[in-house]
């Protein structure tokens, strides 16, 4: 049962990310640039783990730059959760890319950075 509602709230997530990304517009000018992903380095010395992971979904996931964080942090601790239920890491990016719709490759960025900042107990299941 349990599965069930972290599959529910996980593709929850990931349609509230969608469509924040399709609602916004880009007017192309640099000051509405994610000033996280180019202005500091991805280090290990980031202040938090969640820190980390968004500096790495802004920098990898380019359809995700106006996403909000706090939305980007939902879908990653959802994806964590979700494999903490038994799921892989592969069947959670799936899921992410069928409901956020930023494709397979984005999907995998987003649950491999989740895993290694925000559930590093799974590294091993990468």
């Amino acid at each position: 049962m349990r599965h069930h509602i972290t599959a529910a709230a996980l593709a929850v997530a990931a349609l509230t990310l969608t469509a924040c990304t399709a609602a916004s517009t880009d007017t192309g000018t640099t000051a509405d640039k994610p000033k996280a992903a180019t202005s500091k380095p991805k280090t290990p010395e980031h202040s938090t783990p969640e820190t980390a992971f968004l500096l790495t979904v802004h920098s990898k996931i380019p359809a995700l730059a106006k996403a909000p964080d706090d939305q980007i942090l939902d879908v990653g601790r959802s994806s964590c959760d979700a494999i903490d239920e038994g799921n892989s890491p592969t069947a959670v990016a799936a899921t992410v890319e069928k409901n956020a719709q930023i494709g397979l490759r984005a999907s995998g960025y987003l649950v491999g950075a989740a895993v290694s900042q925000l559930c590093p107990q799974h590294k091993s299941e990468l």
